[in-house]
C-alpha cells in the first residue's frame, strides 16, 4: 500500500488509494537465509494482509502473528485492496475488484470472508473511500473528492453503519488529495498525507506531508519531517505518543521513522543493513513491536517477492515472519 496505493485504480473518475494496495507494495526480499539476526519476543496474536501476483490480482490472507497457519480468506481479485481491520477485530475495510459503482465508496467485509456489505451514500457525486476506523468502531475516516465539483475534496468522516452525520474535516481544494491514515488512539485526533500532485499525474505519492487534525477540523498542522521524505502509510502508536511511518518510494534509502504528534521527535527506528526498502510498518498491539515489509527496490509499486519481518519497537532484534516468493502488503496485527 497499500493503498498498496497500496493499489489504486487510476481512471478518470477513480482515484483509489493506494494504500490500496500500494498499499505498499511490493518489492522482493534477501532469501530467508540472509535474513535475520534474533528471535521476536512474542509475535503472538493474528495478522491479516495481500499477497498479489505481477498482474496486481490482490488476495487476503490471514495467519498467526509468527507466520504460521497461512489461510486464504477471499478468491484472486476479489477484492482490489485491504485497508483497515476494525478495532473489535470482526471487519475488514476493503474496495471490491473491477470497476467500483460510483461515486466510489468501498466496503465491509466480515474477519471470516463470509459477508460483504458496501458503503452506501446518498450524496451522487461525492467519492469516500474508507480509510481509518475510530477506536470505537463507530465511525470511519474517508478521502473525499467530487469530479464535478473540485472544492469539495478533503477528508471526511461518517457513521460506519450507514454513512449518516458526514463530517468534513478538511478543505483542500483542488485535484490533490488529503488521505486520512489512522485516528488517535483517544479518537480526537487524526494522522493525514496531503499529496502534492494530482491524479492522472504520477507519481503522485511524492513529495507530500504528514499532518494532524482534530476530528472537528481544527489545529491542522504540519508534522515537519526533515530528511524523512514521508510515504501516505502512518501509523498512530497505542499509547498515543508516536505516529510511524516509512520513507516514500524512489526514495534511494528507505527507512522507518517516529514522530510525536506534535511534529516534534523526529527519529530513525530502523534502516536495513543489506540495503532493502521497508514499508507498510504497523504496531503490535501493545506497541512493543513493528511489524513491516521489506522490498529489494525502492518501488513497492513493482510486485517483486518480498517478506514480512518483525523488530522491537526500538529498531532492534530484526526477524522473519513471512518470506516467500511472492508479493505481499497491507498488514494489519491484533489479539483477542
Amino acid at each position: 500500500m497499500d493503498r498498496s496505493r497500496s493499489s489504486r485504480s487510476r481512471s478518470a473518475h477513480t482515484f483509489v488509494p493506494a494504500l490500496v494496495g500500494l498499499l505498499l507494495a511490493a518489492a522482493s526480499c534477501s532469501s530467508p537465509e540472509k535474513t535475520t539476526t534474533a528471535e521476536p519476543t512474542s509475535t503472538d496474536g493474528q495478522i491479516v494482509f495481500l499477497r498479489s501476483d505481477q498482474g496486481d490480482t490482490q488476495t487476503i490472507y490471514v495467519a498467526e502473528a509468527d507466520g504460521s497457519d497461512e489461510r486464504q480468506l477471499t478468491g484472486p481479485g476479489e477484492y482490489c485492496c485491504l485497508l483497515r481491520l476494525s478495532p473489535d477485530h470482526e471487519r475488514l475495510l476493503v474496495m471490491p475488484g473491477g470497476a467500483p459503482p460510483l461515486p466510489i465508496t468501498g466496503g465491509v467485509l466480515s474477519v471470516d470472508g463470509s459477508e460483504f456489505r458496501l458503503l452506501e451514500t446518498s450524496d451522487p457525486t461525492l467519492n469516500l473511500v474508507p480509510q481509518a476506523w475510530s477506536p470505537d468502531g463507530e465511525r470511519i475516516a474517508f478521502e473525499g473528492w467530487d469530479e464535478t465539483d473540485p472544492s469539495r475534496t478533503g477528508v471526511y468522516t461518517a457513521r460506519a453503519s450507514d454513512l449518516g452525520d458526514l463530517v468534513r474535516v478538511t478543505e483542500y481544494p483542488g485535484r490533490r488529495h488529503d488521505m486520512p491514515l489512522d485516528y488517535s488512539p483517544d479518537g480526537t485526533q487524526l494522522v493525514l498525507y496531503r499529496a502534492v500532485r494530482a491524479e492522472p499525474h504520477f507519481p503522485i505519492d511524492i513529495g507530500g506531508s504528514l499532518w494532524v487534525v482534530n476530528v472537528d477540523g481544527t489545529d491542522l498542522h504540519r508534522l515537519r519531517t526533515p530528511g524523512a521524505s514521508p510515504w501516505w502509510w502512518a501509523r498512530w502508536s497505542p499509547d498515543g505518543t508516536k505516529i510511524l511511518f516509512g520513507t516514500e518510494r524512489l526514495q534511494p534509502i528507505g527507512a522507518l521513522w517516529t514522530v510525536r504528534p506534535d511534529g516534534s521527535g523526529l527519529t530513525k527506528v530502523f534502516e536495513d543493513e543489506e540495503g532493502r526498502f521497508p514499508t507498510g510498518p504497523t504496531w503490535s498491539p501493545d506497541g512493543d513491536q513493528i511489524l513491516f515489509a521489506l522490498q529489494p527496490t525502492n518501488d513497492p509499486f513493482v510486485h517483486n517477492p518480498n517478506g514480512f519481518y518483525v523488530i522491537d519497537a526500538d529498531g532492534s532484534g530484526l526477524a522473519p515472519v513471512i518470506v516467500t516468493p511472492d508479493f505481499k502488503g497491507s498488514p494489519e496485527w491484533w489479539r483477542e
